[in-house]
């Protein structure tokens, strides 16, 4: 039997809304050329994050064009609207199977992937908690037969929290691991009510070895910001049910250069190695202050091996291609992505390439297509002159000198900041970004 696990975050919110309830055919448009042949195909899923939540299906052949799309359904989110969620991974897929969370709502939606265009949701399910903002997913462990989730949450009164659920890869249903919630060690103080940026968690993943790492942006919920420093929290995994403890935590503070920093999204590379980028390493709230930091052993004893600074402003998503040891980030406040080469000689080096290697309006999550040739990154447009809030998912070609040529941009099925419900308090966006690869010839 084989086991695989995917985890959520979770973070609190005052807000309710609809769940993702359905897949409806719908075109997606871009600029570029749409090729068509023989070659292996993938979809790129993000979310509209609209009250009702639509789930924007693009899929694509091995040239990289996106050809068509289609929808879902389901939330209403906090501010900041340029990055509703303030997270990494509100939407993944795992075999066959789409999980996206309802920040909203409160709850997971998962659906079966019935072809590259098409989407049938099986259940909503409760997260046992609040504000959901991101997935992960890892496969076979060990002799169990189920996948695992686990979700972490931001609760208004309670530390943040995380828990776990088994997912069957042949229906995507899901079912609660028998734990309580863990709760994530922030400090001693209570989080802020409602959440924003600094008081939820950005991303939980599974090491290669197949424990849960989790990034705190700030240890104490967020009320400590912008002074404070955040925190990687790892905890070991029992291989033969899924659960965990906090007793099983090692926690690493993460103070970046100037005593303090806001820690976000991260990657492994082909080593093991954690890949880190800090919003704000210089200071939170500082300008121009992004950094990215190699982590050796971060399941044992983490410790920075190499670091270098992206010299951009809240650089918040990381992905490393291990096709060309080239390691990306996109810069919310900088408008841009900056590609950085990992250097694997006698010791691990990390070197800034190219500090703009390209610009887009405030981008959010990134997701490299399944052959490494492709970078998709999601922007959400907020600050865009010539087209306000329009969203938009880049499509870039990767080099081996880490440079970024873009061939292809979409903005059909997002909706404009102009064209979403909103309310005094509540803002919501496009948030999200994954992907999927199947061979052509499963759905001839």
């Amino acid at each position: 039997m084989k086991f695989a696990i995917a985890a959520a975050l979770l973070a609190s919110s005052a807000v309710l809304t609809e769940s993702i309830r359905n897949g409806k055919a719908k075109k997606c448009k871009g600029r570029g050329k749409d090729k068509c042949d023989d070659a292996d195909y993938s979809s790129i899923y993000t979310m509209t994050n609209q009250p009702i939540n639509e789930i924007v299906v693009c899929y694509y052949n091995g040239t990289g064009s996106i050809l068509s799309g289609s929808n879902g359904d389901g939330v209403d989110l906090p501010a900041p609207i340029d990055d509703p969620l303030a997270s990494t991974g509100s939407i993944i897929t795992a075999s066959d199977c789409l999980l996206a969370v309802n920040a909203g709502s409160d709850d997971i939606s998962t659906f079966h992937i019935v072809s590259p265009a098409e989407i049938e949701l099986v259940d909503t399910y409760s997260s046992d908690g609040d504000f959901p903002v991101s997935l992960a997913e890892r496969e076979g462990m060990l002799e169990l037969s189920l996948e695992c989730i686990y979700l972490s949450c931001y609760r208004a009164h309670v530390p943040n929290s995380l828990i776990g659920f088994h997912l069957t890869p042949e229906t995507c249903e899901l079912t609660p691991i028998e734990q309580d919630p863990i709760e994530l060690d922030q400090g001693n103080v209570t989080p802020s009510d409602p959440a924003f940026f600094p008081a939820s968690p950005a991303q939980i993943g599974f090491t290669p070895e197949g424990n849960i790492v989790v990034t705190i942006k700030v240890n104490g919920g967020g009320q400590n910001f912008p002074s404070g420093e955040g925190s990687l929290n790892v905890y070991s995994i029992n291989p033969e049910n899924g659960t965990t403890t906090n007793e099983f935590l090692t926690q690493t503070n993460v103070t970046g250069a100037a005593g303090s920093s806001v820690p976000f999204s991260f990657d492994f590379d082909n080593k093991g190695n954690l890949l880190l980028v800090e919003a704000f390493a210089g200071g939170p709230g500082e300008p121009n202050a992004g950094a990215v930091s190699v982590y050796a052993d971060i399941d044992n004893a983490p410790m920075v091996v190499a670091a270098d600074d992206t010299t951009q402003t809240t650089s918040c998503w990381i992905v490393y291609n291990p096709k060309n040891s080239c390691v990306y980030t996109t810069n919310n406040g900088g408008n841009s992505i900056s590609a950085f080469l990992l250097k694997k000689k006698k010791k691990d080096m990390l070197e800034l390439i190219d500090a703009v290697a390209a610009t887009l309006n405030n981008p959010l999550d990134m997701v490299l297509s399944h052959d490494y040739k492709y970078l998709y990154a999601l922007a959400s447009g907020h600050t865009d002159v010539d087209q306000p809030g329009q969203p938009r998912i880049h499509v870039y070609e990767t080099d081996c000198d880490c440079s970024l040529v873009e061939v292809q941009n979409i903005t059909d099925g997002l909706p404009t900041e102009a064209d979403r419900n909103s309310t005094d308090d509540v803002v919501n966006g496009v948030v999200g970004l994954a992907q999927w690869y199947s061979l052509s010839s499963l759905f001839d």
